[in-house]
């Protein structure tokens, strides 16, 4: 190969590498993407889907409903805890009194039924496991016995065992 046809060949590669290379780059920008949805394509695809699409205003309208929501189950649980505890304080306030009259071979748990319907005692089961475990159960006396519904298991216990 001679010089001047090996020149002819770098400047024909060179050449025609910048007519490509300018090709690939300016007409490159001017096809628009083919990946690229624009807003409704991709609201409906997205429908299509199963998926749910709103706008700003819309959602910032759905977030201030939830907050309003919350702040009302809030107000109306407070409320509620209020009526409770005003039950609640009505209940402590009342008190029971009850005679009760253990006649021999009574069980305990016949003892511990009587108290729970007369309101002497708010749990027939934990009373009866009192006595159990505390062992007044073996101790309780024949007679009768005034109570009221402001003792502890503890003090019931002790009256009905002197």
């Amino acid at each position: 190969m001679k010089k001047q046809s090996l020149r002819s060949f770098a400047i024909g590669m060179l050449l025609s590498a910048s007519v490509i290379g300018s090709y690939y780059f300016y007409m490159e920008n001017t096809k628009p993407d083919e990946g690229f949805l624009n807003t409704p394509d991709a609201t409906t695809y997205l429908q299509k889907q199963g998926f749910i699409v709103l706008s700003n205003v819309e959602y910032e309208e759905l977030q201030k409903a939830i907050e309003e929501n919350k702040q009302e189950q809030a107000k109306s649980d407070t409320e509620a805890n209020i009526k409770k505890q005003e039950e609640s304080k009505k209940e402590e306030q009342e008190t029971y009194t009850y005679t009760l009259k253990v006649k021999s071979g009574m069980s305990i748990s016949t003892i511990a039924e009587l108290l729970y319907k007369n309101k002497i005692v708010k749990d027939q089961k934990e009373f009866e496991t009192y006595l159990i475990d505390n062992e007044y159960h073996t101790k309780i006396q024949v007679g009768s016995f005034r109570l009221t519904s402001n003792m502890s298991h503890k003090k019931i216990a002790e009256t009905l065992t002197k």
